[in-house]
């Protein structure tokens, strides 16, 4: 069925964007193809649809680290300035502006080091997120759909019923597609609702091209990153099939070796659930002086309780994250003792 938004919601959607002069539209740290494909499909949109024949406000797209390789290919990529890159020209602009909407995250810290901006901006603040917990008390204006499968496909619904699926063009159906089969992993992660499935379907009436998408996104390793996943299963994955339980790890010497980057291990983590009695994966990498932490989940466990609840993350029921508080050495030892603790309790309760 479709889903349905509060019509109230929708409104103050609608209204906002109606007086805005100079908007920026801004998502999460460490970018995925959610966070990328919602911010140009929001862009896209706006510029082709919901201004259609009216002047277009300034728009800006923000992130706070650049957007991965395979989501450069999407319509408008070349409008992304990024933190890393121009703090000072992103600062600028969030100042700058009258609108700002948030796209993919539920907490300012989620968009640091734009955070502190963010919060001293006088503008309307607007969040669209399908994460548990939104910071209702930053945004003047929150749409969230907590466990939908995407923030792309929330924005697909809005879009539709702020104004008309045929608002819709090739452009933004690139983006909210990318968005979609990158945040379910090309339609693998559990998802039930059949709203996922009438999405896709309208924006396939599209020529998006659903092949290059998926090559763009899941077929696209540097051979670099083939060579460090090749290493980490070899050399740094940890099995505990009593309990159903695995995870990779690696420091910051080890990705020196290969003159990695953070980006060369987005998606390895997906590599633990591979295993026919794994049922929870878990990844571990320091990188740009931070430990972080990514987790996956076949099942029932859930790992965004259990990411929030040692390590002060969150996310999903089945795919979760977190910054650690702890050095890398430790983090691998709080990791290992609980997870193995909450899954033999969690098998003898089955």
């Amino acid at each position: 069925m479709p889903l349905n938004i509060d019509n109230e919601l929708i409104e103050r959607f609608a209204k906002n964007l109606g007086k805005a002069k100079n908007i920026v539209i801004i998502s999460h740290m460490n970018p995925d193809g959610d966070a990328v494909g919602s911010a140009l499909g929001l862009y896209n949109w706006l510029q082709t649809s919901f201004y259609a024949g009216v002047s277009v406000p300034t728009i800006s797209v923000l992130l706070p680290h650049p957007a991965p390789l395979d989501s450069t290919y999407l319509p408008a990529a070349n409008v992304i300035v990024n933190a890393v890159d121009s703090m000072s020209e992103c600062e600028k602009r969030i100042h700058g502006a009258d609108l700002i909407i948030g796209v993919d995250f539920n907490n300012s810290a989620r968009i640091s080091p734009l955070d502190n901006a963010l919060k001293a901006a006088g503008a309307q603040k607007m969040l669209v997120d399908h994460h548990h917990n939104p910071d209702t008390e930053m945004f003047h204006v929150t749409i969230s759909v907590p466990d939908l499968s995407s923030t792309c496909e929330l924005l697909y619904w809005i879009f539709v019923q702020t104004i008309g699926d045929s608002s819709i063009n090739i452009d933004t159906a690139r983006c909210l597609f990318h968005g979609i089969n990158t945040d379910t992993g090309c339609f693998a992660y559990a998802n039930e609702d059949s709203s996922l499935y009438e999405a896709t379907a309208a924006l396939m009436k599209h020529p998006i091209n659903a092949a290059e998408v998926h090559n763009r996104t899941f077929n696209n390793y540097s051979i670099r990153k083939m060579e460090i996943l090749a290493f980490l299963l070899s050399n740094r994955l940890k099995i505990f099939p009593e309990v159903g339980f695995a995870y990779i790890y690696i420091d910051a010497a080890d990705l020196a070796r290969f003159d990695g980057t953070a980006e060369d291990l987005e998606g390895l983590v997906n590599y633990t659930l591979m295993m026919q009695p794994i049922n929870v994966g878990a990844m571990v990498k320091e990188t740009d002086g931070k430990v972080r932490l990514s987790f996956r989940s076949k099942y029932t466990f859930d790992v965004n309780v259990f990411a929030k609840k040692y390590f002060g993350g969150g996310g999903h029921t089945q795919a979760s994250g977190a910054t650690s508080p702890f050095d890398f050495n430790t983090t691998l030892n709080v990791l290992e003792k609980n997870m193995l603790a909450e899954l033999s309790n969690n098998t003898a309760q089955q």
